[in-house]
């Protein structure tokens, strides 16, 4: 039979390899952690750094109209290759919904407006009515040109003022452009638009015959209204087609 002692040292022998084993099984699952940290350090990159947050875009500013042409400034008119001054009063209008010439001629044409009564367009003569110069003087021409700003004036003094009475106040050749023209100018009489002048000019432009209108519908400037257009047609000028 062990002594006491013995049976002690024995025990503490045992708490001893106990010890020194769960402190290598630690050691163990320690070096085991920091290896797998390390691979995974090596196996996996690092993920990127946040990119800085991106300043908000600027809303894109609103499409400024376009200016005005300045005061004795010409306008183009592409389709008949036709320019008006801006004469001081007047401006550039987007559309205007009058004159018997072909369908859709003034989406694109120039349009100047005086005030709320008076406006200038020009468009295009239909060729079947008044055929194109051959570049010789023909009197069968000159009365078409006569005939058509006739019609031209009429037609439209009826669509502004349906059954209305109208007067004539001139017909003459005076060119335009310096191209040979006929004007019809008439005047409304009675009814809502009583005193409203019309005005139609053609002009045997190369290669086309324009028909330029305008309009002074009643104010108490109409005089004046219907002088400024008139100087507005006579400021047209024609370029080749």
């Amino acid at each position: 039979m062990q002594p006491w002692w013995w049976r002690s040292v024995a025990a503490c022998a045992c708490v001893l390899v106990l010890s020194g084993l769960v402190a290598v099984i630690a050691g163990a699952v320690g070096a085991d952690r920091a290896t797998a940290v390390r691979l995974a350090g090596e196996e996996v990159p690092a993920a990127a750094p946040a990119p800085p947050p991106r300043e908000s875009s600027p809303a894109p500013a609103p499409e400024r109209p376009r200016p005005a042409p300045e005061r004795g400034q010409r306008v183009p008119d592409a389709v008949t290759a036709t320019t008006l001054a801006v004469l001081p009063g007047w401006r550039v209008a987007p559309d205007q919904d009058v004159i018997e010439v072909p369908a859709g001629r003034f989406e694109d044409a120039t349009i100047l407006r005086r005030g709320a009564n008076t406006v200038v367009l020009v468009g295009v003569a239909d060729p079947a009515r008044v055929p194109p110069r051959a570049g010789r003087v023909d009197p069968r021409q000159d009365a078409a040109l006569d005939a058509e700003a006739r019609r031209l004036v009429d037609a439209y003094v009826e669509q502004l003022a349906p059954g209305a009475d109208t007067a004539a106040l001139t017909d003459n050749a005076e060119p335009v452009a310096a191209l040979p023209t006929r004007t019809s100018v008439r005047r409304v009489e009675g009814g809502p638009l009583d005193g409203a002048l019309v005005r139609v000019s053609t002009i045997a432009a190369p290669g086309r015959t324009l028909a330029v209108l305008a309009v002074a519908r009643p104010s108490p400037t109409v005089g004046e209204d219907g002088d400024a257009a008139d100087a507005v047609v006579r400021s047209l000028r024609v370029d080749p087609a």
